[in-house]
């Protein structure tokens, strides 16, 4: 072995079902791995196919593929294709006899799929088409140099907020949320910059893991609040409301599904899936929920799924702080947002054992007729004058509880 070699990355997946395979060594930390085969584990008949699929790998470098099988006593063959990015990377066709100088169903034999390194990987596919009966598939060994390690930067206006670096390539970094600032309210993460603009930007949620493929700049993005319109549901009143949690500014969406979940989004009050119309009983303590656009009852059944069935919904409400719980063979159940899924680690909303206590779940307005600002410049208050080219001609530095802002040659202290 040389030394080159000890300092490759070795990903070993090991064929443990027709459909799966097992993943130990360096296993890439955004890695998604799946695997079939036509028949049965990893034997190959022919006519018969196993393919092998890697993606997010992240813009790894992939040195060297190779592939532990067997044949039977006297045939097995077949065509190995090898495809990376989408493109064609490699064929090897042939016989087992052809590649190892006789057929052996006892001992396993590596083959190497790649005949050069490839850089910038993102996705990779070994495809076995099987010619002669058969090839016993055991394993695959990945040997590749990990992406380097990307950064990106925070902008919150003319302002770096923060730089974000991965601790490895491909581990990704997670996006902070951001305060409202200046009479603005942060809805999140955009890659393009932008002054005070009506055409709501492409975000990436707060809260998220965002996986780099180089260094970039983010830039936090905001919506303007209107004084005259207060956000949150501070009295009760039969009405459509967005069911929210305001500190990760995420919002229930949708119907239940089959699991007896349902979908969280960032929350926008001009989206239709997101409002819901909600009756009280005249002590307040009691709702009944119907999505607004499907007409579908939102409700929950013994086994503390969420269901299309109307239900009696508990509400705990406090200022403009508004839970919405079921109590289910003496116990209470939150409508809770933000659950994790253990096997996709993929947030949704469902039930969760829980006392209503103080928490950020709140009943929102849906958006108002007026058109919405949004800007990535919070620190240049409001009016649309505003142009990003006028910003870039503007300066701040911090000096005590003051802004120091120059703009355009001309200096203002601004008190924070």
């Amino acid at each position: 072995m040389t030394w080159l070699t000890i300092l490759l990355s070795v990903l070993t997946l090991t064929v443990d079902s027709k459909n799966a395979v097992v993943a130990t060594g360096d296993i890439p930390p955004s890695a998604e791995v799946s695997y079939s085969c036509s028949y049965q584990k990893g034997t190959v008949r022919q006519g018969n196919e196993a393919v092998l699929q890697l993606s997010y790998l992240a813009g790894m470098t992939v040195n060297k593929v190779e592939v532990y099988i067997r044949s039977n006593k006297t045939e097995g063959a077949g065509t190995w294709s090898v495809s990376v990015n989408n493109q064609p990377a490699a064929t090897k066709s042939g016989t087992f006899e052809q590649w190892f100088g006789a057929y052996d169903n006892t001992n396993l034999h590596a083959l190497s799929l790649l005949p050069k390194a490839y850089t910038g990987v993102q996705e990779m596919t070994v495809r076995l088409q099987g010619t002669a009966n058969s090839i016993y598939i055991d394993r695959y060994l990945i040997y590749y140099t990990p992406a380097p390690a990307h950064s990106v930067t925070l902008m919150r206006g003319n302002e770096v907020y923060q730089t974000l670096t991965e601790t490895t390539g491909g581990a990704g970094v997670f996006l902070p949320p951001m305060d409202d600032y200046n009479g603005w309210r942060f809805i999140g993460w955009t890659e393009t910059e932008c002054g005070q603009t009506t055409t709501r930007p492409e975000l990436i949620a707060p809260n998220t893991q965002c996986f780099l493929l180089e260094d970039i700049t983010l830039w936090a993005a905001y919506e303007y609040i209107q004084p005259e319109d207060s956000i949150y549901v501070s009295e009760l009143t039969d009405g459509d409301y967005l069911y929210v949690n305001a500190q990760f500014q995420m919002a229930l969406s949708g119907v239940p599904d089959e699991k007896g979940w349902m979908i969280t989004q960032m929350t926008n009050r001009q989206t239709l899936n997101q409002l819901y119309s909600m009756t009280f009983n005249a002590a307040k303590d009691t709702a009944y929920i119907v999505h607004t656009m499907t007409g579908t009852p939102i409700g929950y059944d013994a086994q503390q799924k969420l269901v299309s069935a109307a239900s009696p919904w508990r509400v705990h409400h406090k200022e403009n702080e508004t839970i919405l719980y079921a109590t289910i063979a003496n116990k209470n159940y939150i409508l809770w947002l933000n659950i994790a899924d253990s096997h996709t680690e993929d947030f949704h909303a469902g039930l969760f054992p829980a006392n209503p206590l103080n928490s950020p779940l709140k009943l929102a307005f849906p958006a108002s007729e007026k058109e919405p600002v949004y800007t990535c410049h919070p620190e240049s208050g409001m009016g649309f004058e505003r142009t990003l080219e006028t910003i870039k001609n503007e300066y701040i530095f911090p000096f005590g509880i003051y802004d120091l802002i120059i703009r355009n040659g001309e200096k203002e202290l601004r008190l924070r």
